[in-house]
Parts: C-alpha cells; structure tokens; sequence
C-alpha cells in the first residue's frame, strides 16, 4: 500500500510538470518567434536581441524558437498569422502593406529624419495615443526602423546626381513607397528584392538604388556603383507584435519584462540601425565611391514634391472614414519635436 502511495504521488508531480503551458522553472515557456527577413540583417539583429533580452531577464525559463526569411511567415501575413497562433511573436515591416497599415503608412513617406529614432519615437507615440485598429487583437512589444538620417539614406548607383534632372529616365531600384517616389521624381522604378540588386547593377539593368545605405556593406554594393548621395529615403518602420489574448495567459512576471523591454529595445534597435546607415556611407567612399551632394535648394524642390504624397495618403485615408487629419497634425508635431531632439 505504501508503494501504491509513493507511486501515485510520483506519477501526479511528473503530470504537473508536463501540462502544456506549465511554467515553473523546470519546464518553462516556449515561444516561437517569426521573421520574415534574414538572421543576418538589421532587423534579423534585433529580432536576435530581442530574443536574447527576454531569455535572459528570465533565467532562461523562457525559450524563443526564432524562424528567419519568411519560413513561418511572410512581410504579407505577419499578423494574420499571429492573430491565428501560427507564431506567438512576430516582427513586420508596414510599408510592405500600407492599405493594412494606414497610420504607419504615414511614417514611411520620405519624410527629413534627422536621426533612426525619430521615426521610432513617432510610432510609439502615436501607437499609444491614437490605439488604432490596424494592431486589433495583437499588442506591440518593440518598434524599430531601417537605417536614415541624415547621412544614412539616398541614392547609389552608376551616376552622379547633383540636381532632380539627373534622375530623369533613369531605371533605380526600389520597394514600398520608394517606387512611388521615384515615380514623382521622374525616374523609372524597377522593384527588386536586396538579394538582386547586385547582379541588376553589374549587369546595368538597373542603374541605382534608392534606400537605406545599411545594406551597402553586407551586399558588397560598393563593388557595383561609383557614387552615392544622401537623401531622405522611404523609412521602413518594423514592429513585433504578440498575440494580445496570448500575451494576457503569459506569467505576470514574463509580461512585466516584455512590458519593461519595450523602449530600452527599441532604442537599441534604432541606434543600431542608424549606424549601419551611417557606416554604409563610410564604407562606400572608403571603398573608392564618389560622394554627390544635392544643394539646399534642389533639395526643397524635391521635397516639395514628394509631399504630395503625404497630402495624397490624407485624402485616400479621410475618404475610408479614418481620423487622418488627426493623425497628420500629430505626427506633423511629433517630428519637429524629436528632429530637435537630435
């Protein structure tokens, strides 16, 4: 009879600490983490940091099975399929799906970032002013953005650019809005994932880029093109996202350090950014590519013209019955506010 006792109370302990979900020390959380980029890009970096902040903040009793380029998830279902459980967390760029995203479309127009922050700073503001639809059923955890600033975005590519009229014609790469950009800046816009755009420019299909100069030195660009000229460039403003019903069945103490993660890793995911941006330059022209600068004059005209498309996304997104006019005044506040900032 004792030996009964003794074994019904071991097979109870074992069943306790095998439950799904469970999450004493000894079994712990797991969490499966989707990116849709590579392990090895800016946002692949913070993915990774991520991931490494929250394991180690909790002893390691929680786990994160992160799944790179798209294996799990692509940039166009991120959050369909976080909403549906395929991924518990997940890391998404807006621009890929600006009719999903209206309010962070807003944020990714070329707009005068003095600093990768600043965008981030927006979103976060805005996020937790104006809590819009477009992140129902899912809570962000982390904004982050492609490398900008001041020095960190433009155009590379096989010639110079000095005024608007040099770009007239001319076939150069982009993605998101950029391709709408260059449209209004009168060149011809070729889309192309980052994977092509070496060959497209040994090959002169394309005869530059227009981006952010972080994937010049992973992608050996400086290989391929002979000038290079700062320019506000589309922003591409990433976010993580967690399932919000998941998030609320986590450990009180899992979600205070997701919770308390929130703006330390976006400032580490921006500063990062901003640096690869600047340090794509720095290898450019250490690698022999020619800098080309815009005067401030061609560089308000041009401006002036892409604004447009921010006066074009009020319009289209006033007509859809969203508090645009709203948004654009707040946004239009916050940057000047952080542009002092830095």
């Amino acid at each position: 009879m004792k030996r009964t006792h003794i074994l019904i109370t071991v097979i109870l302990i074992v069943s306790a600490l095998t439950i799904p979900g469970c999450t004493s020390e000894e079994t712990g959380l797991e969490l499966t983490f989707s990116n849709w980029t590579s392990q090895t890009s800016p946002p692949g970096k913070a993915t990774a940091r991520w991931v490494e902040m929250l394991e180690t903040r909790t002893n390691h009793r929680v786990r994160v099975k992160t799944m790179y380029s798209a294996t799990l998830l692509t940039e166009k279902n991120t959050i369909e399929g976080i909403l549906r459980g395929v991924a518990d967390v997940g890391m998404n760029v807006s621009s890929s799906r600006p009719e999903r995203f209206p309010m962070m479309a807003l944020l990714n127009y070329p707009h005068p970032y003095k600093h990768t922050m600043v965008p981030i700073l927006i979103a976060w503001d805005m996020y937790n002013k104006f809590d819009p639809p477009e992140f129902k059923g899912v809570k962000v955890v982390s904004f982050s953005c492609n490398g900008l600033g001041e020095n960190g975005c433009g155009f590379f590519g096989k010639f110079p650019i000095t005024t608007m009229a040099d770009l007239r014609g001319k076939e150069i790469r982009a993605t998101g809005t950029g391709v709408q950009a260059l449209e209004k800046l009168g060149a011809s816009p070729v889309f192309l994932p980052v994977s092509e755009i070496y060959e497209a420019l040994q090959k002169n299909i394309i005869k530059g880029s227009y981006t952010t100069f972080e994937i010049i030195k992973p992608f050996k660009f400086n290989e391929v093109i002979e000038y290079i000229t700062p320019f506000p460039a589309p922003a591409g403003v990433m976010f993580t996202i967690v399932n919000e019903k998941r998030f609320n069945s986590w450990p009180d103490d899992v979600k205070k350090v997701i919770e308390d993660m929130r703006m330390e890793h976006s400032t580490w995911a921006g500063n990062f950014a901003q640096t690869a941006g600047q340090e794509g330059l720095t290898f450019a022209i250490a690698g022999g590519v020619k800098k080309t600068t815009l005067s401030s004059e061609e560089k308000e005209n041009m401006m002036r013209i892409l604004k447009t498309m921010t006066e074009e996304w009020l319009e289209r997104n006033t007509a859809r019955g969203l508090p645009a006019r709203e948004w654009l005044d707040e946004f239009n506040m916050l940057i000047e506010k952080y542009n002092a900032r830095y």
